[in-house]
């Protein structure tokens, strides 16, 4: 699906700026009207004079000090906060979109240590994406904690504990062949996998998951039009559904973004708390932000999207 924008007629005040050539309608309108009036008062006052000083020159004093008291508010007015948008927590949302990157095991230490986490991670997702859950245990899912897995799972119960969240939409990339025939796996599976941990963390959970989107990592386009067209044809209103960006790789997270921008549609980010070199802290608090840029645009005029 290609995403098209169709034009709008210029405001009023667009068609005024350009008109009289300037670029702000404050400006366009006090040229305007002082070019009025300073002909006029030289028409009308222009012989007469003043403790032997030409009017002419009177009237142009007085145009420069009306234009710098225009200029002084204006400026004034420039720079006052128009709207104040503090941290805070999502509420409960009916639908998730998620971004999944490909699996990283976050390991350090030294080369053979790294190389065991990425082993037991890989192979502990693996079993669990080919296997019934009914046959997992909580071991099958242990090595899969400090991934970068887990944002994604820690969002789920998020909206889950909120007792709101009902349908979870997950895209990811798909798995790719080498020249010499090797399978680099991209993200999309992992969908099967988070489904699986989330399910043995909450049984309870009527939580239905849709099929995998599948993505290439640059094609932000087409993620773009993936997102918009969930929000539009979930079953819920658009402020019932909200996009996490906390994953995918830095294309899926833009395409995302551009399509949550619309009014009433919010994304979140899942914040944590990270050492000095900006790696997540292991077993640090994990907790949803709300990036709603929505009452900015709203404000500021900015926000142009076609219907």
């Amino acid at each position: 699906m290609t995403r098209k924008i169709t034009s709008h007629p210029d405001p009023l005040r667009t068609f005024i700026t350009e008109s009289l050539g300037q670029p702000n309608l404050l400006f366009a309108l006090s040229a305007y009207i002082l070019g009025i009036i300073s002909n006029l008062l030289a028409n009308i006052l222009g012989a007469w004079t003043l403790w032997g000083i030409q009017g002419n020159w009177i009237i142009i004093v007085m145009l420069v000090l009306v234009l710098f008291v225009i200029y002084y508010g204006y400026t004034r007015r420039r720079r006052r906060v128009i709207i104040d948008i503090q941290e805070r927590q999502p509420t409960g949302k009916h639908g998730l979109i998620l971004l999944l990157s490909t699996l990283d095991p976050r390991a350090r230490g030294a080369p053979d240590e790294v190389q065991q986490r990425r082993d037991a991670v890989c192979t502990s997702a693996d079993r669990i994406a080919t296997t019934d859950l009914a046959q997992l245990t909580a071991t099958d899912f242990a090595p899969l904690a400090g991934t970068n897995l887990e944002p994604a799972l820690r969002a789920l119960e998020f909206h889950h504990e909120a007792g709101t969240l009902r349908d979870c939409w997950v895209i990811g990339t798909p798995d790719d062949v080498t020249a010499d025939g090797r399978v680099l796996k991209g993200s999309a599976w992992l969908g099967n996998v988070l489904e699986k941990w989330f399910r043995h963390l909450h049984p309870e959970s009527h939580v239905t998951f849709q099929k995998a989107i599948v993505v290439k990592p640059r094609d932000y386009v087409t993620l773009w039009n993936h997102v918009d067209t969930i929000f539009r044809k979930a079953p819920y209103r658009p402020s019932a559904v909200i996009c996490d960006v906390t994953g995918g790789l830095k294309l899926m997270t833009v395409g995302a973004a551009l399509a949550s921008l619309e009014e009433g549609r919010t994304m979140q980010y899942m914040a944590t708390d990270r050492d000095w070199s900006g790696a997540p802290v292991p077993k640090g608090e994990m907790v949803p932000v709300l990036v709603d840029i929505t009452p900015y645009l709203a404000e500021t005029g900015d926000l142009k999207v076609a219907p």
